[in-house]
């Protein structure tokens, strides 16, 4: 049973399990997974200096204007937080590995 005070606090779990669940095992560890998704972007741009890192970012971006959009509009949408957590999650991921294998 949770608090008042924590309730909505478990939206972090939430996005941890779909970080480190199903997701992962479909689409690889984070590092790999945005890896592709910078490629992709920098393919189609003609760039090279998109990261993983920046790809993620990105996604953060992306999530945090459709949370402006839900306060202007008096919406609730929990996947947004979610996922932006998530992304937050992945985020971390990628440098905790990077930093290993250093």
């Amino acid at each position: 049973m949770k608090s008042k005070e924590t309730a909505g606090a478990e939206i972090v779990s939430e996005a941890y399990n779909l970080i480190t669940g199903q997701r992962q095992n479909d689409y690889n560890h984070p590092l790999v997974d945005y890896q592709r998704t910078a490629d992709i972007y920098n393919a189609l741009t003609g760039r090279s200096d998109m990261t993983p890192e920046m790809a993620v970012m990105f996604m953060v971006a992306m999530k945090l204007s459709r949370l402006m959009n839900e306060m202007q509009h008096d919406m609730e949408v929990p996947d947004n937080t979610r996922d932006a957590i998530g992304y937050l999650g992945c985020l971390n991921m990628i440098r905790t590995t990077r930093k290993e294998n250093r």
